[in-house]
């Protein structure tokens, strides 16, 4: 029996006490929070999805509107005149736009063939000489007939080549990271080259003599025909001529006031009664000759050396007036750069030239060994390394410049190269300019440009 203020006892199921109170609570928290989290993460890979389908969605609503605009657009045949011959089927035509930047609108379909073989739906043709071609045109804002088209052409020379790689702006980089590099490390570069240079100049001199001697003994007959041959068509027919007409007024211009001087001069110490006797000694059997001989050599030594000496300095002046005079002449020359120009054109001088030069420094095995032992001895080896460690950021740099590198990609002058040079594309386009107006001619562009767009692989 229990009293009236004994509690009910509880079933055996209900034991709750405070732990387990509290460990549900925490349970609950834990659920709680991961319920949130896992709201967030979905949230968040959903958002990023949905981005990215946007994305997707503009860049096909883009691709769709392009190919739309192939499929709709409106092609216009359009004939013109190539004067050059040049232009194939397939060529493009690029529009340069007022910001400078260029699209295609057009390519050339085909080379017009002659009345009886042209296509009917063709317009007819100028009346202007020249070969035609067909132009398919199909850009919508501007009509072909308001431009006036240029044609460019790569010719693959290696001029051509560096103005496509070094565009002046990019020359301007690269001369100022060489400025920049040198305003560095040039005093170390210099005292590490400059010795192997002068050493390579002191080591190579009496080499390339010797061999400059051996080979001009060697084509000897053949110098002294072509001496003989200059002499007979050059010195004897121009330049003898030109020395008559041009040199000597010159001469005496400036060299006869102070010779007619120093001839009196010598005149007034001159004894004719010395020199009469002494010929007229040396013509009789005596024993004693050359008188005249002697008096001369005295009259030379006392009488004409001081004359000489006295007038020296008018002497000089002479000669150098003369000089300055024939070097500014005009006429003098006209006419030794005509004497050196023909000699230069000879076939036979030039090939006796390059001979003799090929074989003093090109075939020179002493020349060689010279330059090896210079260039491979340690100091060398110790002057490359220098400078390695101190070029080699800024080499890398204009590398960068010329070809691109692993962040920015290939560089859109040396990918028109390689296009042009190896793949052998891009090498002919034409330009239209919306002048308002055009002539239906396609000229010849006076002004070299490089492709004006470059086909890039895209980035994914």
């Amino acid at each position: 029996m229990r009293t009236k203020n004994e509690p009910l006892p509880l079933p055996d199921y209900c034991f709750f006490t405070t732990e387990t109170r509290n460990l549900k609570r925490t349970n609950k928290r834990i659920v709680g929070l991961g319920f949130w989290l896992i709201t967030l993460v979905s949230t968040g890979v959903a958002a990023s999805r949905w981005m990215q389908t946007t994305e997707q969605n503009d860049q096909s609503q883009q691709t769709l509107e392009s190919i739309a605009r192939y499929v709709a657009r409106q092609e216009t045949q359009i004939v013109a005149i190539d004067p050059t011959g040049r232009l194939q089927p397939g060529d493009p035509v690029f529009l340069a736009g007022e910001q400078g930047d260029y699209h295609q609108v057009g390519r050339v379909a085909s080379i017009i063939t002659p009345d009886s073989e042209r296509p009917d739906d063709l317009p007819a043709e100028p009346l202007t000489r020249g070969r035609r071609v067909s132009i398919t045109w199909y850009s919508w804002d501007v009509p072909a007939d308001e431009c006036q088209l240029f044609q460019h052409h790569s010719t693959g020379r290696l001029s051509e080549v560096v103005e496509t790689l070094f565009p002046p702006a990019k020359q301007k980089v690269i001369r100022d990271q060489l400025s920049a590099a040198m305003a560095r490390h040039g005093e170390d570069l210099s005292q590490a080259f400059i010795p192997l240079v002068e050493d390579s100049f002191r080591k190579s001199l009496p080499v390339i003599e010797d061999e400059f001697r051996l080979a001009v003994a060697r084509h000897r007959d053949e110098l002294d025909a072509a001496a003989h041959r200059w002499h007979d068509e050059l010195v004897q027919e121009r330049l003898i001529p030109m020395a008559r007409r041009e040199i000597l007024p010159i001469v005496k211009k400036h060299g006869q006031p102070p010779a007619e001087e120093i001839g009196r001069e010598m005149w007034d110490r001159a004894s004719l009664f010395r020199f009469g006797w002494r010929a007229i000694y040396d013509k009789t059997p005596l024993p004693q000759k050359d008188l005249v001989r002697e008096e001369w050599q005295r009259f030379v030594e006392e009488e004409a050396v001081p004359v000489l000496e006295k007038h020296m300095d008018d002497v000089v002046v002479a000669i150098q007036r003369s000089v300055r005079d024939i070097s500014a002449s005009p006429a003098i020359r006209k006419e030794l750069a005509g004497v050196a120009e023909e000699i230069a054109e000879d076939p036979q001088s030039r090939q006796l030239v390059q001979t003799i030069l090929k074989e003093t420094f090109v075939d020179n095995e002493r020349l060689h060994k010279v330059w090896r032992e210079v260039w491979s001895s340690p100091e060398a080896e110790a002057a490359f390394e220098i400078a390695g460690q101190r070029l080699e950021p800024v080499i890398r740099q204009i590398g960068d410049e010329i070809f691109g590198s692993e962040q920015d990609g290939i560089n859109p002058d040396f990918a028109r190269v390689l296009r042009s040079q190896i793949l052998r594309k891009d090498r002919r386009w034409i330009v239209a300019w919306h002048t308002g107006a055009g002539n239906g001619t396609i000229e010849v562009a006076r002004t070299r440009m490089p492709y004006p767009i470059v086909y890039l692989a895209a980035e994914r």
